[in-house]
């Protein structure tokens, strides 16, 4: 069963959970803004769903509610960060943001994260050049969860990436994609809802394929495409952990992350307007593909879920009971107000 909510009461109330769990009130806007989002676009295994394992850090002090996050080397285009062991999505929005300035500067702009946390839905971050007038890359290496290809141990993550690029239609184009079948999110969605996963999405602790979502998360993740997935993890885990001097490999087995973040301004390459006129016949091109058999047509990456997020900004976002269940718990447990339902239509 499912309840609705309306997202704007849902940030707020989200953001007051963080607050009292020992963040700024600034801080705690930008986390509960970037769940939101993810639950509005449809993408509920990064969204408030994260909220009690983010608890679970900061209440155990595996993640430092007010951190101080600083550069350690700048080379004017490129830089690193610190994210001083606090939530992913600060740093990850600093990053972000830093290299959208370089980029603004010179064109092109890289930033490298590390000693950081799980930082949500990588989409949050690459529309953000999107809206700026640049192509945006946001990748971060994950918690061990899948096997190398011919390995029999876990050793990797499913690193997930983001691309977000103006198209200067309704929607921009975005690809948000684990390096997984799925992400392992939406096996936690699936125990939520009591529902079995599809084999082929993980392998129990044995490292036999399964569709129960718990023995999933004590197994492994597969990789998507076979070694074509477990190459572009590798590749990703090289660009946040390694480069940046932070964790990754093995050392992604206890908490924390790394990030990696690319702006790419459209105006250094050519001028915008031209990138939009072509860039829009390329989405024509592809809208007038015919659709195959039982198929209602080609839609671009990222177009789903503006739909759907119009849609849920209008209606309400649905969450299941069980979520909420434990979500007011939460909420109990640190003095804080239930979270408002909207009422019945």
């Amino acid at each position: 069963m499912t309840a609705i909510v309306e997202s704007a009461a849902l940030q707020t109330w989200t953001a007051d959970v963080f607050v009292r769990l020992g963040l700024h009130q600034e801080d705690a806007t930008v986390v509960a803004q970037t769940l939101v989002e993810a639950d509005l676009r449809g993408v509920g295994s990064h969204g408030v769903q994260r909220m009690t394992t983010y608890a679970r850090g900061l209440r155990g002090g595996t993640i430092v509610a007010q951190p101080q996050i600083s550069i350690v080397q700048d080379s004017g285009w490129a830089a690193v960060l610190d994210g001083g062991g606090g939530m992913g999505q600060l740093a990850a929005q600093r990053g972000m943001q830093l290299a959208l300035e370089r980029a603004a500067e010179r064109g092109h702009g890289a930033v490298a994260v590390r000693n950081s946390g799980h930082c949500g839905a990588m989409a949050y971050y690459a529309m953000q050049a999107a809206q700026r007038r640049s192509i945006g890359l946001a990748v971060t290496n994950a918690g061990i969860n899948m096997m190398p290809t011919g390995g029999s141990q876990k050793l990797v993550g499913n690193n997930p990436l983001a691309y977000a690029i103006p198209t200067g239609r309704d929607a921009p184009i975005v690809l948000d994609m684990a390096t997984s079948v799925v992400a392992g999110g939406k096996l936690d969605v699936a125990r939520l809802r009591g529902e079995p996963i599809p084999l082929g999405w993980a392998l129990d602790g044995a490292g036999r394929p399964t569709t129960d979502p718990v023995a999933a998360r004590q197994g492994a993740l597969l990789p998507l495409g076979g070694p074509k997935g477990y190459g572009l993890a590798v590749v990703l885990d090289v660009l946040c952990g390694v480069l940046s001097g932070g964790r990754f490999g093995n050392g992604l087995g206890g908490p924390g992350s790394s990030h990696f973040f690319e702006a790419l301004q459209i105006e250094a390459f050519t001028p915008y307007d031209d990138f939009l006129a072509r860039i829009g016949e390329l989405v024509d091109q592809l809208h007038a593909c015919p659709p195959a058999e039982g198929a209602s047509g080609v839609v671009l990456p990222g177009e789903p879920e503006h739909r759907l997020r119009a849609q849920r900004l209008r209606d309400g976002l649905p969450l299941e009971d069980t979520l909420i269940g434990e979500l007011d718990d939460l909420a109990a447990s640190l003095g804080a107000p239930r979270l408002e339902k909207k009422p019945p239509a």
